[in-house]
């Protein structure tokens, strides 16, 4: 196995965060509460605020790449890379 096909089998970290806007998820606590600004079409930036998604029943391993984010030699397009699914029911409440 190649260093690059080990990479990529590496589990990502559970996110502790999330916009609940643009999904945007983070992974480091002094995120959270801040100004999302990920980048949207036309040069908007999201107005979203980043809020703390901590529990462990709020996210699910991506069930296509198992959490490492990467499929074959590309991004999982199930959860765009970032290995992790957030349950969207959550944001709501």
């Amino acid at each position: 196995m190649t260093v690059g096909a080990e990479a990529s089998t590496a589990k990502q970290p559970r996110p502790v965060g999330i916009c609940p806007r643009c999904h945007k998820v983070v992974r480091a606590f002094e995120d959270i509460g801040k100004k999302c600004a990920k980048p949207l079409p036309f040069g908007a930036k999201c107005p979203g605020v980043i809020r703390t998604a901590l529990t462990a029943d709020e996210w699910t391993e991506c069930p296509d790449c198992g959490a490492s984010g990467r499929i074959d030699s590309g991004v999982c397009p199930r959860c765009n890379g970032e290995g992790w699914l957030y349950d969207k029911q959550r944001l709501g409440a």
